[in-house]
């Protein structure tokens, strides 16, 4: 499965569902994603900032700050920097 941010094949034990509108103001849509880039969107902004500003896939790889993520990550060989997503 492709990465939504970053678009690298991601193999099913890395990718998580990203909620566009976060989780804890009632978001549902979701998003799949690189354990990768699930975390650098959550270390690069805020809740607030998720639910005002970059509740769209459009929104966020807009960002420049995403830009320089994507073009970074993507010259990374697969699971250089990747973890496992965590089991519940």
């Amino acid at each position: 499965m492709d990465c939504s941010i970053c678009r690298r094949d991601t193999p099913d034990r890395y990718v998580e569902k990203h909620h566009l509108m976060p989780r804890c103001k009632k978001g549902k849509e979701t998003i799949p994603v690189c354990v990768d880039c699930g975390n650098q969107i959550h270390h690069l902004f805020s809740i607030k900032e998720l639910q005002q500003k970059y509740n769209t896939l459009e929104a966020l790889r807009e960002d420049p700050k995403i830009q320089v993520w994507i073009k970074w990550i993507r010259t990374k060989s697969f699971g250089i920097c990747m973890k496992e997503k965590k089991r519940r």
